[in-house]
């Protein structure tokens, strides 16, 4: 953002690394609004200031709002409180018919039940108001839904609140994120990425792909026009939104919508892989700019996460003997690794069924991905079980 802007920092924490980027930085309590506003109102006087953004999730609506006090540019208010509730955006975007899905607001164990009897199994629950898949789960057998509604309504809110479950539909498919640049009214997509997806049932994120052949281009029209259309819908603007979307049998739909890019270390992958700068996006779009990214047309860039069974305190990275054996690994160093080109060939489905005929075995099961969708003519990934031939 400071390559774009300079900048002045409001935090709930002092500041540490951000030190060397701002002008100023003052410390507010998360919970003071009005204390917020005053302290913004200061560092307005003291250096100016032409539009508020930010970053991060939990301040989303508090940014929309000293916006608003300060008459500053930045996300409308009622944007920004849609952005942080998954029911009013369900609402809007089936009421439009922009990205109709099944999902009905459900408070008691009872009205689950309910609720599922009406939307069908497999289904998915989540709270209203969470970030993260917090609480989220897909629920297939309807023995399982007491224990999902339970584990939703007590799951830790890490300070945020949140009023009801969500019980939906379950879509098939694979999910992708896009980010989109909003300004006075237009959206465009500026960056996207495949999700990894891991410990099913629950929606837990282990990674994504960024760049070059991340996505196809039926994906990238269709999905990349319903993500902005949406952002539109729901009235956000000078921001960069992050959207959520998943690629069904019937075309593109809306998972979710935020009124900030994609968090914590995304940007940082997004640069490596597409060349565009998220945070200098951000802050473009907040004064009102729309600059025209310029993006790395071969290059790709993917993470993976990992999660620990307890916690643990993370003290080096070790090499692996294997990592070190690929090709395609140059220099492996805590702050990443350096990769030579790799050169690969792709083959067919019909390739691999016949060297496995050759190899005496055939084919048991073929899927489009991990969640066992039905690969077809459209599918981008492809799964084969194969078996002794008898």
């Amino acid at each position: 953002m400071a390559t774009e802007a300079d900048l002045v920092l409001l935090k709930p924490e002092p500041i540490t690394w951000q030190t060397r980027w701002v002008r100023d930085a003052a410390v507010f309590d998360l919970g003071d609004e009005s204390e917020a506003l005053r302290l913004a109102k200061g560092l307005a006087t003291r250096h100016g200031v032409a539009a508020v953004a930010t970053y991060e999730e939990p301040l989303v609506v508090m940014a929309a709002r000293l916006a608003h006090g300060l008459g500053a540019p930045g996300v409308p208010v009622a944007a920004a409180e849609l952005a942080c509730d998954k029911h009013r955006q369900r609402r809007l975007l089936t009421g439009t018919g922009v990205s109709p899905t099944r999902s009905l607001l459900v408070h008691r164990a009872d009205e689950a039940r309910r609720a599922a009897r009406e939307i069908c199994f497999p289904l998915m629950v989540k709270p209203r108001n969470l970030s993260g898949s917090a609480g989220v789960r897909r629920v297939d057998d309807p023995a399982d839904l007491g224990a999902a509604f339970d584990a939703a309504v007590h799951v830790d809110k890490q300070g945020m609140t949140s009023d009801g479950i969500l019980i939906e539909e379950f879509l098939h498919g694979y999910e992708f994120d896009v980010d989109c640049l909003a300004v006075d009214g237009t959206a465009v997509p500026v960056s996207w990425a495949r999700k990894i997806w891991a410990y099913d049932p629950y929606p837990i994120e282990a990674g994504f792909v960024v760049g070059n052949g991340a996505l196809g281009s039926e994906v990238m029209t269709e999905g990349f026009d319903l993500a902005c259309r949406s952002v539109v819908a729901a009235g956000m603007d000078r921001t960069v939104a992050h959207v959520e979307v998943k690629m069904t049998p019937d075309g593109p739909r809306i998972i979710e919508l935020n009124a900030r890019p994609g968090g914590d270390i995304a940007s940082r992958v997004v640069e490596l892989g597409h060349g565009v700068r998220l945070g200098a996006l951000l802050a473009a779009a907040a004064l009102g700019r729309r600059p025209e990214p310029e993006s790395f047309a071969d290059w790709a860039a993917g993470i993976r996460f990992l999660y620990p069974r307890t916690t643990q305190r993370f003290a080096g990275l070790a090499e692996p003997g294997e990592l070190r054996a690929r090709p395609w690994a140059h220099e492996i160093r805590e702050e990443g690794i350096r990769l030579y080109p790799a050169f690969l060939r792709y083959v067919w489905p019909s390739e691999l069924d016949l060297m496995a005929r050759i190899a005496g075995l055939r084919l048991g099961e073929r899927w489009g991905d991990w969640g066992n969708v039905p690969f077809d003519a459209w599918s981008e990934n492809h799964i084969a079980v194969y078996q002794k031939a008898e």
